[in-house]
């Protein structure tokens, strides 16, 4: 069986100036991590070496943007890797949907591993197909190796937030990369079902994504029942019309993308709403 390194970047970080785009209170700093994580055992299995820039949903390589990029990069080229694959979510208007797959402008062998990974991706996401691209992406254009940087779905469409968010899908995501990977490289395929790739760790990634939908689920119940039964004054900005009291959480929600708006940026909100999320808030409920 041919070995080979390859080094997964789960993109953007925990905290910091480089956390990623949010959809629907999924963060893509956690998608990443947990499509990687799965992707790692994948590659291990089928005896392959694996080295991960970040393998936690509470990782940050370095609290700055130029830092996050270099670290990653860096840290694969000392590495001496054969091939460097990054992770990402798109986000656009909310309208846009689908997958693809970039290479380094100008990059022959990244092209080809991009053609490898690209129809994979849509074939086992069926998400629509969005082709392969090329940019000069820090993280593919500074590498020493064939890299590519992958957009699974996009984290603010509602259809594709839903699908990223499910266990279903990242296993999909993991495994279409895996196949582009092996196809490029010339080996077989070694695919074990997603319970048998339920590894300690894994289960703490998906136990938070767990925690996280059944918060975002949870609200938007709450939230439609007070908004219809209530006849109070309606709150939309978090601005000097919101009563001090409520800013802080308010604001926190908006930030943590648990609370969007509508088309308008209106948020909809009553007292009462508002002070049923302080209350989660001071429970812990939605953490810091």
């Amino acid at each position: 069986m041919k070995m080979a390194k390859i080094y997964i970047d789960p993109g953007h970080n925990c905290s910091g100036a480089d956390t990623g785009a949010v959809g629907y209170g999924l963060k893509e700093q956690d998608v990443s991590v947990q499509i990687g994580v799965i992707l790692r055992e994948l590659l291990l299995v089928s005896g392959q070496t694996v080295k991960m820039s970040r393998d936690s949903i509470t990782d940050t390589v370095s609290s700055s943007l130029n830092g996050s990029l270099a670290y990653r990069y860096n840290s694969a080229n000392s590495w001496n890797a054969d091939v460097f694959v990054s992770i990402h979510c798109n986000a656009a208007n909310t309208k846009a949907y689908g997958c693809e797959t970039y290479y380094c402008t100008g990059s022959t062998q990244g092209r080809a591993l991009a053609e490898c990974v690209q129809p994979n991706m849509a074939a086992e996401t069926e998400r629509y197909n969005r082709g392969v691209k090329s940019a000069n992406f820090a993280v593919i254009k500074h590498t020493n190796m064939p890299a590519i940087l992958v957009e699974t779905a996009f984290i603010d469409n509602y259809d594709d937030n839903r699908f990223l968010a499910s266990e279903d899908g990242k296993y999909k995501c993991a495994t279409a990369i895996y196949k582009g990977i092996c196809d490029y490289l010339g080996i077989e395929y070694k695919l074990e079902s997603e319970d048998e790739l339920m590894s300690r760790e894994y289960e703490e990634l998906k136990a938070e994504n767990d925690r996280q939908n059944d918060i975002i689920n949870q609200m938007g119940t709450e939230f439609e029942e007070l908004r219809n039964t209530a006849k109070s004054k309606i709150y939309d900005y978090v601005d000097d019309n919101m009563p001090d009291w409520a800013r802080p959480t308010i604001q926190k929600l908006v930030d943590k993308g648990f609370l969007k708006g509508d088309e308008e940026g209106k948020l909809g909100l009553t007292e009462d709403l508002m002070r049923m999320f302080i209350v989660n808030d001071r429970a812990g409920v939605y953490r810091e």
